[in-house]
């Protein structure tokens, strides 16, 4: 006779100051975000549709920066948004959009579709200099040009390596290959993360739970009698019946603004990671899900809730304190794995015990996620603004300034205007994952998904330093090596 085991799981990633997919901003009621605007995401959807990248952004630089210059004002300038990925309804419920995951041509790196323009071109190594950045928003500010897409897309870079700290030039470079993805960086994100970064910057990420409520619903459900034989007959209708009582996860946002693109990017990446662990999204390359490494085993563990969050891998950065140079790890994210336990009133703790398969998953998503950030956008900004964040507190921990203002005023400005102008309805719900899995042994499992957390300071403290004597100043040139008026003063191969 098959034996039916229920158990709870719940998935928490509790993302820190630092998380992927494209951007989101809300379209508002009545109104568009903009020229340029490829018309995927539906005008009439309540709400708004949450769009991708750019249009936060966008819709700020066109009501502040020269406003009549814009298309929809009668102007010619313009700005491309990305396609669109998750939509915000009024109340704050929050759902999943179908998308590509193609960015348009005119957003691409180097492929043989698209225009060699210097940007967009491959590159061993590109530096990008936040002062001289800063002075490229100032001017664009005060001009009211355009802003260039290389600008909103950080020169292209393709992940940080190297962070060269210049004191009295009160200047930053960040410096790394360009052309391994083609999604990169976000100005959004830099400047969001510029702007809360100091000597006590506090842990900054998402939770989504579900409710004690929801939870004791499901467990008085699964006590009635029967539940367990109709678990077995019908694991279908019984996890339909299980979702509706627990009904949809709380989300919640820390340490920035839940209005902010960047803050909505983390609760979207915790989403997304928990469906990859219950193997209800696949993705390229293929990532085993729990229930395949479940499958391995003999026995499933006892009830239990399994929370997996992104963080910080543990390794150090590498630091030539003499010449303010340090190489941070080559990928800087992680998902770490805990068992906890779920009490008849619904109250969790941790067990103390490791569930052997959820732990196989975080491992397996961690070694993967260099390569997913290559082809999925949620991966590529969630391990940007990680490298952005870690790159900034390590300026700050060298150089004991309180913040960054007064080095990039314009860059912590820009940030600032993001944080305090609501531009998207504030997730505060989303669907709760619950679904089953017919083990090899004939066990079925039903799921139910939940939360998310990390913490930027103690990653970018002086005890994560690890002495590097061969790191040379020189690795991070200053300069191009060949001067050339074709793109822009703050960046060069």
């Amino acid at each position: 006779m098959r034996t039916a085991v229920l158990q709870f799981f719940w998935v928490a990633c509790l993302v820190a100051a630092i998380c992927a997919r494209s951007g989101f901003a809300q379209r508002p009621a009545g109104g568009d975000l903009g020229a340029g605007n490829s018309g995927s995401t539906p005008a009439a959807m309540p709400g708004g549709a949450v769009i991708a990248d750019f249009d936060t952004l966008m819709n700020l630089i066109q009501q502040t920066i020269d406003p009549d210059s814009w298309l929809q004002a009668g102007g010619t300038n313009t700005i491309n948004p990305y396609p669109a990925g998750v939509y915000v309804d009024p109340k704050g419920y929050m759902k999943r959009m179908k998308e590509s995951g193609q960015l348009p041509v005119n957003l691409r790196l180097a492929t043989s579709a698209s225009p060699k323009h210097p940007w967009r071109k491959a590159s061993k190594l590109r530096t990008v200099s936040l002062k001289q950045l800063d002075a490229s928003l100032a001017a664009t500010r005060g001009s009211g040009l355009q802003p260039t897409i290389d600008l909103l897309k950080v020169a292209g870079l393709s992940r940080i390596t190297y962070v060269k700290v210049l004191p009295t030039e009160e200047d930053i470079l960040i410096a790394g290959p360009v052309g391994e993805n083609e999604h990169g960086f976000l100005l959004e994100d830099l400047a969001t993360v510029a702007a809360m970064i100091n000597k006590q910057t506090p842990p900054m990420g998402c939770s989504i739970e579900p409710t004690n409520e929801g939870i004791l619903a499901a467990q008085q459900m699964l006590q009635e009698r029967g539940a367990i034989d109709r678990l077995a007959r019908n694991p279908k209708l019984l996890v339909e019946q299980m979702q509706e009582k627990i009904g949809a996860h709380n989300v919640s946002v820390f340490g920035l603004p839940a209005h902010c693109s960047t803050a909505l990017a983390l609760v979207d990446a915790d989403e997304h990671m928990k469906r990859v662990g219950f193997g209800t999204v696949k993705t390229s390359p293929y990532v085993k899900s729990y229930f395949d490494f479940l499958d391995e085993q003999a026995a499933v563990p006892n009830q239990s809730l399994v929370r997996w969050w992104f963080a910080f891998s543990n390794e150090p950065i590498l630091a030539n304190g003499a010449n303010q140079m340090f190489q941070l790890p080559d990928s800087v994210v992680s998902v770490l794995s805990e068992q906890q336990w779920v009490s008849q009133n619904a109250e969790r703790a941790p067990t103390g015990q490791r569930d052997s398969s959820a732990d196989k998953f975080a491992k397996e998503l961690t070694r993967n996620i260099p390569e997913l950030r290559k082809t999925l956008p949620t991966y590529a900004r969630l391990c940007g603004v990680f490298e952005a964040g870690l790159a900034l507190q390590v300026a700050i921990e060298l150089n004991g300034e309180p913040n960054l203002r007064g080095w990039f005023p314009n860059l912590c400005n820009l940030g600032k205007l993001l944080c305090e102008t609501p531009m998207i309805t504030s997730p505060k719900t989303v669907e709760g994952l619950t679904t089953w899995h017919r083990l090899k042994s004939g066990t079925t499992v039903a799921v139910v998904s939940g939360g998310v957390k990390i913490d930027l300071l103690s990653a970018a403290g002086r005890e994560n330093w690890k002495d590097a004597k061969f790191l040379a100043a020189s690795a991070v040139p200053t300069q191009a090596a060949v001067p050339t008026t074709a793109h822009s003063p703050w960046w060069w191969d």
